[in-house]
């Protein structure tokens, strides 16, 4: 009799000891999973250059540099160092984004303008993105348009926008 309570206390402990180095050996696996997955998608820290330019004519305007983080779930991150904002006119942006096809992802972030000034008015400025990252997934191009409300939400200008990205190491 001994020696059955043995052989299932030693089953038992080999049975709990299996279980315990799964549910630690699982979130690694796990988190390497998701590390790779995310380097091959938009997930991520970006430097971008920007250029803006008239829809209808295409002048475009000096480029400039902006950060972008598309974190894993969907939301977005922004700042921008466009020289056409008075220091502290403008807010970071936030938004969205998700896939759209292989290699496409649509977005969209929303900033405040926090007073009105240099060409702007107090409200929010809307940007609405068409991105393709490349095929080593290290850089991607972006068609953007850029809407500019009043605080009533009546839109004041609008713009495009086209943008190149490369992935923060």
């Amino acid at each position: 009799m001994f020696s059955r309570i043995k052989t299932r206390v030693a089953a038992a402990l080999a049975a709990f000891s299996f279980l315990a180095s799964s549910l630690v050996v699982t979130p690694l696996l796990n988190a390497q999973t998701d590390e790779s997955a995310s380097r091959h998608s938009l997930e991520g820290a970006w430097w971008v250059t920007v250029t803006q330019y008239n829809c209808s004519t295409g002048a475009k305007r000096p480029p400039f540099s902006s950060m972008l983080l598309f974190s894993r779930g969907g939301t977005l991150t922004e700042t921008t160092s466009n020289p056409g904002f008075l220091p502290g006119q403008r807010s970071v942006g936030f938004g969205t984004w998700s896939r759209s096809e292989h290699q496409t992802y649509s977005a969209s972030d929303v900033a405040y303008i926090q007073f009105t000034g240099n060409g702007f008015t107090q409200g929010t400025q809307k940007l609405i993105h068409s991105i393709t990252l490349d095929r080593d997934a290290d850089s991607f191009t972006d068609e953007a348009t850029v809407q500019f409300s009043d605080s009533t939400g009546a839109v004041l200008m609008s713009g495009c926008a086209s943008a190149t990205g490369t992935r923060l190491q």
